[in-house]
């Protein structure tokens, strides 16, 4: 498959450079694609290739917070009939089965994911010896894209290897690390855990210092971003203390940003008295009027960099009435009567008819996003802070976010809430409803799994209306499909 993926890649970067830049197509080294200049490089950034990642991440449903009965199956295939998930998959996975992937099917993850790698690798290898920018330029350029190949490889890793362990990391295999756009190399060899983390943090880490120190669109990496990645990577690993000091870079640099904010439910939803909001209300041509409440993820301002999957999930629920999914009534739960993000959860068809359970919200914008997002980077500061014992710092940042999410006098932190053991569960908890149905609630799982603290939460468990389905450790992540085995013969 790596074979296929990387002939891909070089297909799609020879179509991206030779439309988003010069033309500089010439007599070039067999297997590569270079452009010459500074800006041309620059150009190659410049892409929706970069925004859209297509590809059929399965562990939207392996999160325990959802549910699919009966008539959410009947509309799966209608829902999903012209995006990249299978409806024969989705189901093995809802069940954690180990393998889900049809035998005769593609592996559109992979291949997206390692398509971006190849153009990043191509900016990255060549950036430096581009004619026309300056050595600050430059090294912006290749710090951009070295954090971006790093990241497609983290995001990869999270479905197709065990999360990160040091006890086993030095024999656990992962995923090849790619770091050469050169489509004569048809064979790799897959990473030790280590090496590919060792890989990916080294990348982040040398970057971030490098990177363009300016607000822009959020299709491309500069510093605020970089750092929020950079603390959003450690703290997906369970390394707090590393996490740490990128994503308080990220929260202070974040409050001078003029593009980047967090949207504020009182505000929003004063006009709706902050009651349940209609499908209507809720739709695209709401949202269109000016009622910034579920926005496209790439016109979303708490979003810093836009890696989306336009699958768009229970979307079409608004307009057709078709539920991919439903919420778990304990999941529903979890938030109180001033809480304002249950207000997107619809609990009735666009008919006005009462839905049998709470339809799961969209609080990543449309589309799941893979890059990193404002709320993300407070509420994994808010966690680490707890954890290392800045008990006053953790509060006051939960506070200072949740005034934009629930109404205004019922911000703090619980009075319940007393512990520093009590805190670090209290943010899990506002990660929970703030993501609740996207896919942060497994990288959670995977995150949280062996840790003291979490135990008490198992077993883990979502279930189709009769029947029950409990996560186990083999299910934090999914077995390499036969479409990227059988090119790779050696992996099995």
């Amino acid at each position: 498959m790596m074979k296929k993926t990387i002939c891909l890649c070089a297909v799609a970067s020879l179509l991206l450079l030779s439309t988003g830049c010069d033309s500089f197509l010439d007599e070039q080294p067999r297997g590569y694609a270079i452009p010459e200049t500074t800006d041309a490089y620059n150009g190659m950034f410049n892409t929706i290739q970069f925004m859209n990642i297509n590809m059929e991440d399965y562990t939207l449903w392996l999160n325990d917070d959802i549910q699919l009965n009966n008539e959410c199956i009947d509309g799966l295939a209608d829902a999903f009939g012209y995006s990249s998930f299978d409806p024969e998959s989705i189901l093995p996975a809802f069940r954690y089965e180990r393998d889900i992937y049809k035998p005769t099917a593609n592996c559109n993850a992979w291949e997206q994911c390692y398509k971006n790698v190849y153009t990043f690798n191509v900016i990255a290898n060549g950036v430096m010896s581009s004619t026309g920018g300056t050595q600050a330029e430059k090294e912006a350029l290749r710090a951009e894209a070295r954090m971006s190949r790093a990241w497609m490889h983290f995001i990869l890793a999270q479905m197709f290897a065990r999360p990160w362990n040091p006890d086993i990391a030095d024999t656990e295999l992962t995923i090849p690390i790619v770091t050469e756009a050169n489509t004569n190399v048809s064979s790799f060899e897959r990473a030790t855990m280590r090496e590919l983390y060792d890989f990916i943090t080294t990348e982040m880490e040398e970057s971030c210092p490098l990177l363009e120190d300016r607000p822009d669109h959020n299709m491309r990496v500069y510093m605020t971003t970089g750092y929020g990645l950079l603390g959003k990577m450690y703290w997906m690993m369970g390394e707090y203390e590393k996490a740490l000091a990128p994503l308080r870079t990220a929260y202070e640099r974040s409050k001078n940003e003029t593009n980047f904010h967090l949207l504020d439910f009182n505000a929003l939803m004063a006009k709706y008295n902050y009651r349940e909001l209609t499908a209507d209300e809720l739709s695209s041509e709401q949202m269109a009027l000016g009622d910034y409440l579920l926005l496209y993820t790439y016109a979303d301002p708490e979003i810093l960099w836009v890696k989306q999957n336009p699958c768009f999930s229970n979307y079409r629920f608004w307009s057709y009435g078709l539920v991919t999914y439903y919420l778990k009534p304990e999941a529903y739960a979890l938030f109180d009567d001033h809480d304002l993000r249950r207000n997107l959860i619809p609990t009735k068809y666009p008919s006005g008819e009462p839905t049998p359970y709470p339809v799961g919200c969209i609080r990543d914008g449309i589309s799941p996003n893979y890059g990193v997002s404002l709320p993300e980077i407070y509420l994994a500061l808010a966690e680490c802070e707890a954890r290392v014992g800045s008990e006053d710092n953790a509060r006051q940042i939960l506070t200072e976010f949740r005034s934009k999410r629930v109404r205004t006098g019922y911000e703090d932190v619980p009075a319940t809430v007393q512990t520093r053991d009590d805190l670090v569960r209290f943010c899990w908890d506002e990660q929970r409803r703030e993501f609740m149905g996207r896919m942060q609630r497994y990288y959670n799982l995977r995150r949280l799994w062996s840790d003291p603290l979490f135990q008490q939460e198992k077993p883990i468990t979502h279930n189709d209306g009769t029947s029950t389905y409990t996560l186990e450790e083999d299910n934090l992540y999914l077995v390499l499909p036969e479409g990227v085995l059988k090119w790779n013969e050696n992996w099995r």
